[in-house]
């Protein structure tokens, strides 16, 4: 029985800023890749679904190892695991931590705390932005504000 593996080896991490985004707004894996097979990344780039499927899904366990070092960013700006360029971890950070037009037209003049996971659910079904980018944008606004 053989089987095929793709190794890359690098040592600066690479990101996809368009991925980032998909991420950042919520979608899972199966439903990023979609989206990205409806944008023409396939015929531009002469990739098979498979690599896009696996380039998409490295993207995403990057972003989740990432994550904690976002909750902090003067960690991600001192940290040795990845190799980020600074201006490359300037725009990590910023897009972590910005917010979305219509989550913060409806946040306004609410109170939020962490456990009201009700108003999240509200304000996703009322914006259309995803659960859990709501959530992101949520603790966000937690530590900005407090």
């Amino acid at each position: 029985m053989t089987s095929e593996l793709d190794i890359f080896v690098g040592n600066t991490t690479l990101i996809d800023e368009d991925v980032y985004r998909l991420w950042l707004d919520g979608y899972s894996v199966t439903d990023a890749v979609a989206l990205r097979v409806r944008s023409g990344i396939l015929e531009q780039t002469g990739a098979t679904a498979a690599v896009l499927q696996s380039d998409t899904m490295d993207h995403y366990r990057t972003f989740h190892m990432l994550e904690r070092l976002l909750h902090a960013p003067p960690k991600l700006l001192h940290q040795l695991i990845f190799q980020i360029p600074p201006s490359r971890q300037a725009l990590l950070i910023e897009r972590y931590y910005a917010f979305d037009e219509a989550f913060v037209r409806e946040v306004l003049g609410k109170k939020l705390s962490k456990g009201t996971k009700k108003d999240l659910d509200d304000i996703s079904t009322k914006t259309g932005i995803t659960l859990k980018s709501c959530r992101r944008q949520g603790l966000c606004s937690h530590r900005f504000l407090c």
